[in-house]
């Protein structure tokens, strides 16, 4: 039986795409793929699974396509709508696969890595960035931002967000070879950042779209929305505030013949 939407939902997803779209539209190649961009070479077909806006798409070297869910129209670039668990390509298509921020979203990670490894040539080289919410340190600690981390991560339907520290294992099981990872540390720790990112994380608490999705799941209430909300406020302006987290990237190979 096909599951119904409630209006609730997509409210919440609608939401998110507001709160996180401009992000998403500023990252680029260099930013984000900048480990995977010296493996890539002008006459290779590159394919980026997730590619969302595109804004790291076309900064990749090669004949790149996109391919997303909801495609949208990336000048230079063609898109194509699809899952990245059913990729519509013939097998040994791509000299090169990439994928940034996307398996953390996804419910069996493994099924995608081995449909990308169908579709990469032999010698194909393979990218991925993701995130590991495991990874997390926030100083001074209060339990209730750390419930918070509860709540975000309860309300999502599918997914893992510490895929990243099962990378390798995952690329090496979808039959990707001499596969590498590495990590980027990251610190909120000046005044201008800790106060964004208190605004930014205390917004998500707020928003009646958020608070109106918990309390339909039976995940938490407005009361303790506002106060998670509150807690944010105070560690933003607490003198010693900071934050690190880690990113991780990894990129493998698939055997040549």
């Amino acid at each position: 039986m096909m599951r119904v939407v409630t209006e609730v939902e997509l409210d919440y997803s609608d939401f998110l795409r507001r709160r996180h779209g401009p992000a998403h539209s500023r990252r680029t190649a260099e930013g984000w793929a900048a480990f995977l961009l010296p493996h890539l070479r002008p006459e290779m077909l590159v394919l980026d699974i997730g590619c969302g806006p595109g804004s790291i798409t076309v900064g990749l070297t090669g004949r790149v396509i996109g391919l997303d869910l909801a495609p949208i129209s990336i000048e230079g670039v063609p898109v194509v709508g699809a899952s990245g668990s059913a990729l519509p390509f013939a097998s040994s298509s791509f000299d090169g696969i990439y994928l940034n921020a996307v398996l953390q979203h996804v419910a069996d990670a493994g099924a995608m890595l081995r449909e990308a490894r169908r579709v990469a040539k032999p010698g194909a080289v393979i990218g991925i960035g993701d995130a590991d919410w495991g990874t997390r340190v926030i100083h001074p600690h209060d339990s209730r931002m750390a419930r918070g981390q509860q709540i975000q991560e309860a309300v999502l339907t599918s997914g893992n967000v510490r895929i990243g520290r099962e990378l390798r294992g995952l690329l090496t099981g979808a039959g990707f070879d001499n596969v590498n990872i590495e990590v980027q540390g990251r610190a909120v720790a000046s005044d201008a950042a800790v106060r964004h990112m208190g605004v930014f994380e205390g917004s998500w608490f707020q928003a009646p779209e958020a608070v109106a999705y918990v309390t339909h799941l039976g995940i938490s209430d407005a009361d303790e929305m506002e106060n998670i909300a509150a807690a944010w406020k105070k560690w933003s302006s607490h003198a010693s505030a900071c934050s690190t987290d880690v990113w991780f990237t990894a990129i493998g190979w698939a055997s040549p013949e």
